[in-house]
C-alpha cells in the first residue's frame, strides 16, 4: 500500500512539474507574442513617421517656392534701389547687399612664375607655390594682374534677415543668401 501511495505521490509531482512547465512554456509564448507586438508598433510607427515625413515635405515644397518667389522679389525690389543703399531696415526684417571678396586664381602656373617677385612665392621644402594674398595685395595696389593669373570678381550677395515678432519667438531666416548671378 505504501508502494501504492509512494506512486500516486510521484506521479502526481511528475504531472505538477509537467503542468508547471506548460505554464513556464505558456509564459514564454506570451513574452514571444508581446515582443512581437512591441516590433509591430515600431514598425508601424516607422510607417507613420514616413508618411508624415511625405506629407510635410509635399507641405514644405509648396512653402519653400512660394518663399523663393517672395525672397527674388525682395531682390528684384533691392537691385532697383540706388548702388549707395546697401541695407534697408525695415520692422519685419532687413534687406543687405554685400559686395564678396576678389578672388585671385592662377591660371598658367609658368607664366606666373616668370613673371611674379619673391614675395608673391612661398617656398617650402622644394615646393613653390604661389602666394594669393600677397599676390592680391600687389593687384590692389598696383590694379595690374601678374600674367598668368585671373581675376575673379566678388559676387555681390542679397541676405534677408527677419526681426523677432512680439510673442518672443524668433523668425530668422539668413540662409536666403542668393549671390548676383551678374
Amino acid at each position: 500500500m505504501t508502494d501504492l501511495i509512494e506512486e500516486l505521490l510521484q506521479e502526481a509531482e511528475e504531472d505538477e512539474k509537467k503542468l508547471h512547465l506548460a505554464h513556464i512554456d505558456l509564459m514564454l509564448s506570451e513574452m514571444r507574442k508581446l515582443e512581437e507586438t512591441i516590433s509591430n508598433n515600431f514598425a508601424q510607427s516607422e510607417e507613420e513617421k514616413k508618411i508624415i515625413d511625405e506629407w510635410a515635405i509635399t507641405k514644405n515644397v509648396k512653402l519653400q517656392e512660394k518663399g523663393d518667389r517672395i525672397a527674388s522679389l525682395l531682390k528684384l525690389f533691392m537691385e532697383s534701389q540706388s548702388e549707395d543703399v546697401k541695407t534697408i531696415d525695415l520692422p519685419n526684417g532687413k534687406l543687405t547687399r554685400r559686395k564678396g571678396a576678389d578672388k585671385i586664381v592662377i591660371v598658367d602656373m609658368e607664366k606666373f612664375l616668370q613673371n611674379a617677385n619673391k614675395n608673391m612665392v612661398t617656398v617650402q621644402a622644394e615646393i613653390i607655390k604661389p602666394n594669393l594674398t600677397k599676390i592680391k595685395s600687389y593687384y590692389k595696389m598696383t590694379l595690374k594682374l601678374v600674367e598668368g593669373t585671373e581675376l575673379i570678381e566678388g559676387e555681390e550677395k542679397f541676405n534677408i534677415k527677419l526681426k523677432e515678432i512680439e510673442d518672443g519667438t524668433k523668425e530668422t531666416r539668413t540662409g536666403a543668401e542668393q549671390a548676383d548671378e551678374n
